[in-house]
């Protein structure tokens, strides 16, 4: 927020930040959707991220986490999009 409308380029370096450190990912058309092994690192590439835009010249920057944290049995970007294939037509 606060460099004009356009926030293509600062995605871009984030998604060039989760890329270096190996993140999965999946951009969307309103967020990115990120799949970690901790929190740790969660909030660690949340910080990376943070320091980039603020270096970009960044003077505001929202950052909205929702967590699925499941301990019934395994989940992944790749198993709930195709649940919702799958199940749900989407």
């Amino acid at each position: 927020m606060g460099t004009g409308t356009s926030m293509s380029q600062h995605v871009k370096a984030v998604h060039d930040i989760l890329d270096e450190e190996g993140i999965k990912y999946m951009p969307g058309p309103m967020s990115t959707a990120l799949e970690v092994d901790s929190l740790d690192d969660l909030f660690d590439v949340i910080e990376q991220s943070n320091h980039v835009l603020t270096d970009r010249g960044v003077q505001r920057v929202l950052t909205t986490i929702n967590i699925d944290y499941r301990l019934d049995k395994e989940i992944s970007m790749k198993s709930k999009l195709g649940i919702c294939k799958n199940k749900l037509k989407c």
